[in-house]
């Protein structure tokens, strides 16, 4: 064993009061609005305050209306709240003292739920009105300005009447521009259906190393030598689209403003613009308004360091220099990344897909996005360890406020990340997905990981199934 338990763990095993399950404050007790309130609790949409309690006829905030109308689109949590290499931010410049909802309001924005005003702020901290909270709701359903037309405000409020979000409300002509807490959740409530529908939790297609459908070519881009940043969002300070198309092709040394591309398809791959932080690179790239929205780079350049995720399998793929080499298909900070092997890659586990699927996450060697080595975390640095190998449980027995209790009302207490990456093993144990904090649990099985570089004490990596027998012993 690498570590003992985190003395955090030990004084939250000592402290009473804890609640391992949603519960719905007790100040909603009959209040007019208790079942869309309760039913949204169960959702995780909304919580209770610090006090426990609900304020139902508290007035709310812009940011808090925010939160809660996310939540109700239910994003992936890396979306939101980032991972460890990616930090959610806005383009408002007053977020300072609301870095706790930042990554929401990105989010919104990034999603058309909502705007700045006109000076470019966005004023979190401003009480938000019946105006605001029904724009965000109907933009959450998938509507936009130029489908519902006419003037702001009067048009989404006439919308929100046809779509029926004020249905059983109270008091809304006599205070037309306020809005409480329950008012809110009642109007989130009624809109629910609409907003799921219009938000599907779907899989994120994994394309990452195949051979594109048509030949990339240089009409309408230009030549550019520059870095990404930390975060993957920006290339030489120009804005990347959360879209971005990237595909591979040739070797660093040949990129020059006056080169030519073959026409040959199986020289170009799918890639990913998340296998190169802090990578500095030539490129070629198109904007679609004021984003990269298109990027080709050499295929022999991408991170260089340590990354860590699970594996879903390998191919057999070419490298920039033609030679055969393995490719790994890897989830990593919840992303689909397909990484290249070097021809003196070390190999942990076996080849076989079957021996990846065991909730092994793997520490990856990288250099210029190629694996030199892999390891488990037995065999990796030190900073890597599974939390989960201190005690051999691994059954969900509640999980809530970060916390997860294993086994029994009494068993180990376990601190996650709220940014913490989330792989969900598929039913049949074929293959991982991206999950989100709220497929923890009760009685799923989970093993935790730990990178222990960040000085806390709880788990960054999650990996969940519905079944114990396809774990380690």
């Amino acid at each position: 064993m690498k570590k003992i338990i985190s003395m955090v763990l030990v004084i939250l095993m000592l402290c009473t009061g804890l609640a391992f399950a949603a519960t719905v404050p007790s100040d909603v007790t009959g209040n007019v609005y208790e079942n869309a309130i309760t039913t949204l609790v169960e959702k995780a949409i909304i919580t209770g305050d610090v006090d426990g309690q609900f304020h139902p006829d508290s007035r709310l905030t812009r940011a808090q209306a925010c939160i809660m109308v996310v939540k109700a689109m239910n994003p992936p949590d890396s979306e939101v709240t980032g991972t460890p290499t990616q930090v959610m931010q806005s383009a408002f410049p007053d977020m300072a003292g609301y870095g706790w909802v930042e990554g929401y309001i990105a989010y919104a924005v990034n999603k058309g739920i909502v705007k700045g005003y006109p000076d470019g702020t966005f004023k979190p901290g401003n009480l938000v009105n019946m105006e605001e909270l029904t724009a965000m709701v109907i933009r959450a359903s998938g509507y936009t300005d130029a489908l519902i037309g006419g003037k702001y405000p009067s048009n989404y409020m006439d919308k929100g009447t046809s779509l029926g979000l004020f249905n059983d409300m109270v008091m809304i002509m006599i205070y037309p521009t306020q809005v409480t807490k329950a008012m809110t959740a009642k109007i989130i409530f009624n809109g629910l259906a609409m907003i799921e529908k219009a938000n599907p939790q779907t899989p994120v297609e994994n394309n990452n190393g195949e051979t594109p459908s048509a030949v990339p070519n240089l009409t309408g881009k230009t030549y550019l030598s520059g870095a990404f940043n930390s975060t993957m969002t920006e290339f030489a300070g120009k804005a990347i689209a959360s879209d971005v198309k990237v595909y591979t092709y040739g070797k660093k040394i040949d990129y020059k403003s006056t080169m030519t591309l073959t026409n040959d398809i199986s020289d170009f791959r799918i890639d990913t613009v998340y296998k190169y932080k802090n990578v500095i690179t030539p490129i070629w790239y198109a904007m679609t308004g004021n984003k990269i929205s298109e990027i080709i780079l050499p295929m022999d350049v991408g991170f260089s360091g340590y990354a860590y995720g699970v594996i879903n399998g390998t191919v057999m793929t070419l490298n920039a220099k033609g030679d055969a080499v393995t490719g790994v298909d890897t989830l990593v900070e919840g992303k689909p990344i397909m990484w290249l092997g070097t021809t003196g890659m070390s190999w942990l586990p076996p080849s076989a897909s079957a021996d990846y699927l065991t909730g092994e996450v793997y520490e990856i060697n990288l250099r210029d996005g190629q694996i030199r080595t892999v390891a488990d975390s037995v065999s990796g640095r030190a900073i890597f360890v599974e939390l989960t190998e201190l005690t051999g449980k691994q059954e969900v027995f509640s999980f809530d406020d970060g916390v997860v209790r294993l086994e029994s009302s009494t068993g180990d207490l376990f601190a996650i990340k709220d940014n913490a990456a989330v792989y969900v093993l598929s039913d049949d144990q074929t293959e991982y997905t991206a999950g989100s904090l709220s497929d923890i649990r009760k009685a799923r099985a989970v093993r935790l990981y730990d990178r222990t570089d960040d000085d806390d004490n709880s788990a960054d990596i999650v990996v969940v199934s519905k079944s114990l027998t396809v774990y380690k012993p």
